[in-house]
């Protein structure tokens, strides 16, 4: 499988006209103030060091990639890209949706945003892989086995089957907070996804949200939310009311054109 993947690259990275990263269980239009070092790898005779904000989690993730040379020096004139693969325990791999492709920031690092839709575990692990081309040269590929994604609650599939065509679409949606989550209106970023095969994971556009923040524990919910509207493709903006603090269960109703597609249920504690 891997010793394909350059090939799969352009199939795993989806387009995307602005960034909005993931630091964490956040998301937000400004990079963290710290980084953590997520380990190094070479590619050809470029080493690559992978960053994120605090740890990788299902949801949304801030990936951040260093680039240097031989001598030391910052490498700012690649063409990046970036693919996560799950190599599951079943024997079936897949990647995720990736909003990239990566590009360079103020800091000179590379960034990208990766929904990982599940944790890793005793169902499989997550690979991380960068390829690395710079003008003139060949295209070089770094790995970085086995990465922990730990479960946030962040993230949801679902399938949906078109009652006139029979055809059904999987689906995969994260809900994240742009800073930790509070009692009163917190704002949210929440992605969709569409699954066209294992490797390739197109935005979905023109969809309608409608948030249901509830504590099961206490039987009541949270009154003021605003239902998400488009931000670019495939992310959508919005705000989630809490009215105290401990387990929160969001159910989101998703539909398209009226019709009801899922209502994915995402689960915040605080």
């Amino acid at each position: 499988m891997r010793t394909g993947m350059s090939s799969l690259l352009s199939l795993s990275v989806v387009s995307a006209t602005a960034f909005l990263l993931a630091c964490g269980s956040t998301a937000s239009n400004s990079p963290p103030t710290t980084l953590s070092s997520l380990g190094t790898s070479l590619a050809g005779d470029v080493t690559v060091e992978l960053l994120t904000g605090t740890k990788l989690e299902t949801g949304m993730n801030a990936i951040y990639l260093k680039l240097t040379d031989a001598s030391g020096n910052p490498v700012t004139d690649a063409t990046v890209a970036f693919i996560p693969m799950m190599y599951m325990s079943t024997g079936m791999n897949h990647s995720s949706p990736v909003y990239g492709p990566p590009a360079l920031d103020a800091n000179g690092m590379y960034r990208c945003d990766a929904v990982f839709q599940m944790p890793s575990g005793d169902t499989g692990y997550w690979d991380m892989q960068v390829t690395v081309e710079r003008p003139g040269a060949a295209k070089v590929e770094a790995v970085f086995p086995k990465m922990n994604v730990t479960d946030s609650g962040r993230s949801a599939t679902f399938l949906y089957t078109d009652p006139v065509t029979s055809v059904a679409t999987k689906y995969v949606v994260s809900m994240n907070f742009a800073s930790a989550p509070k009692v009163g209106l917190n704002p949210i970023i929440i992605s969709v996804n569409s699954k066209q095969d294992m490797m390739t994971f197109p935005p979905v556009d023109g969809l309608q949200f409608i948030l249901d923040p509830q504590m099961p524990s206490m039987g009541h919910g949270s009154p003021g939310s605003v239902n998400p509207t488009p931000t670019t493709s495939g992310l959508y903006s919005g705000k989630l009311s809490f009215s105290m603090t401990g387990p929160w269960e969001t159910t989101v109703t998703i539909s398209k054109d009226g019709v009801e597609l899922g209502k994915p249920v995402f689960k915040t504690t605080f």
